[in-house]
C-alpha cells in the first residue's frame, strides 16, 4: 500500500509560493513622461502595466493612498497623480532640454521622464499601498 506523504514536499512548495505571492501583492511597472514646449504642456502620460515576470528586490519606500471601492489602479493614480509623481521623483529621473535660438525667436522643449520601475501594490478595502522595489 502507498503512503500519502509522497507528495508532501511538492504541496509544501506550492503552498509557500502561493503564500509568498499573496503577501507581496501585485507587481506593476509604472512610468511617467511629461513634455513641454515653450513652458506649455504638450503631453502628460502615466503608463501602468501589470508585470509579466516577477520583480526582484526589497521594498524601499511606500506611498499610502485612499481608495474608492472597486477602483482600478489606473483610475486611482490618475486621481492622485500629483502625490504619486512626488513619490516617484524621489528616485532618479531623466530631464532633456532642447533650445533653438534664432535672430528674433527662441523655442525650447523639455521632457521629464520617470523610467518604468517595478512597484508592489497592495490593495485593501479603503486604501492602497504602493511600494518601490529596488
Amino acid at each position: 500500500m502507498r503512503s500519502g506523504t509522497r507528495n508532501c514536499p511538492f504541496l509544501l512548495t506550492i503552498f509557500a509560493l502561493i503564500s509568498t505571492i499573496a503577501l507581496l501583492g501585485d507587481e506593476y511597472l509604472i512610468g511617467y513622461r511629461l513634455t513641454t514646449y515653450n513652458s506649455t504642456l504638450i503631453s502628460d502620460q502615466l503608463s501602468i502595466s501589470k508585470s509579466m515576470t516577477p520583480c526582484y528586490g526589497k521594498k524601499e519606500s511606500s506611498l499610502f493612498l485612499p481608495r474608492q471601492p472597486n477602483e482600478s489602479l489606473q483610475a486611482l493614480l490618475y486621481r492622485h497623480e500629483d502625490e504619486f509623481i512626488e513619490f516617484a521623483t524621489q528616485q532618479s529621473m531623466q530631464l532633456k532640454s532642447r533650445q533653438k535660438i534664432t535672430n528674433h525667436t527662441q523655442a525650447s522643449t523639455e521632457s521629464l521622464t520617470l523610467p518604468a520601475r517595478c512597484y508592489v501594490v497592495d490593495f485593501n478595502d479603503d486604501s492602497v499601498t504602493i511600494s518601490l522595489l529596488k
